[in-house]
């Protein structure tokens, strides 16, 4: 069942493997190694040959959505069908990327938050009939053609089995740890490499100001949510804030609302919400939220 899908799924490859009882060198040439064989997973056997798409080779497996994994840091991808002898099918893919950064990413680019939390990889999340998980420099989705129940087991057997044959550590980037906890939705952060990704949780409708190295983004509730942008060094931040306030003060979708104290500028966006940003050190922060005085605090409360 190998063939050119219309959305993007997958998982990415730790740098070290390990298959079977033993683990297998980072040197082998191949992402198969991570493919669960026949019967691993009990009742599901490989239903097809795996295909494996390198460098910009990805665009030609993807028909649109390619360009966020290469943001994020791609290098190759597998992609193996199972199937059981009921007749339920499943497809597995795995994306190496260039960090475990890029793959926890990618992670929080694709899943939607509104899930069950599952105990596989580093950080996992299962919804209808996807499984999103990561781990290392892996990104993993398997992704079932029902939401039945012989699916969903599926999923979870072939899963786990992928999951003990990656090595590689888990910690999210430190930027995360930028978010306040107090009142933060975990399944609701964001982590961004570059404008695809910010443009697909906040559209600021301008390039200018934002050459950040990494960004995270958290939901606070009540439509409230906050974006740290680290630019790398005071310098740099201070810079593309000057161009950033410029094109917004400029903008025909934002208007300046107001003074807050402090470092702290208010804008109001095209939908009439609140925006205040606030410089700290090499961060850039913005809380967005239906009240001034709401998304004044919440940049408050990020800035160090």
């Amino acid at each position: 069942m190998a063939k050119i899908r219309l959305w993007s799924v997958g998982i990415a490859l730790a740098g070290l493997f390990a298959a079977g009882a033993g683990p297998a060198r980072a040197a082998q040439d191949t992402l198969k190694v991570l493919l669960p064989p026949d019967g691993a997973a009990p009742g599901w056997t490989r239903d097809g040959e795996p295909q494996e798409y390198a460098g910009e080779d990805l665009y030609v497996y993807i028909n649109g959505g390619a360009e966020i994994y290469q943001e994020y840091g791609f290098r190759r991808v597998v992609v193996q069908d199972y199937k059981n002898a009921a007749g339920k099918s499943l497809s597995l893919e795995i994306f190496e990327m260039e960090t475990p950064a890029a793959a926890y990413g990618m992670f929080t680019f694709k899943r939607s938050g509104l899930g069950r939390v599952i105990q596989i990889g580093s950080g996992a999340e299962l919804e209808d009939y996807y499984l999103n998980f990561w781990k290392g420099q892996c990104l993993a989705t398997l992704t079932g053609f029902d939401e039945s129940a012989e699916t969903v087991a599926g999923l979870l057997a072939v899963g786990r089995q992928v999951d003990a044959r990656i090595e590689g550590p888990g910690d999210s980037p430190e930027l995360v740890a930028a978010l306040p906890g107090e009142g933060l939705r975990p399944g609701s952060i964001k982590y961004l490499r570059g404008l695809l990704g910010l443009n697909n949780v906040y559209p600021l409708h301008t390039a200018r100001g934002l050459a950040f190295a990494e960004a995270v983004k958290g939901d606070y509730g009540e439509g409230s949510f906050l974006m740290v942008m680290d630019y790398g060094s005071d310098g740099s931040c201070a810079a593309a804030w000057r161009d950033l306030r410029a094109a917004l003060e400029s903008s025909d979708r934002f208007r300046k609302s107001g003074n807050a104290a402090g470092e702290i500028v208010l804008f109001r966006d095209a939908q009439e919400r609140f925006v205040a940003f606030s410089p700290s050190g090499s961060r850039l922060v913005f809380a967005v939220s239906p009240g001034a005085d709401a998304a004044i605090e919440l940049a408050r409360r990020a800035a160090r």
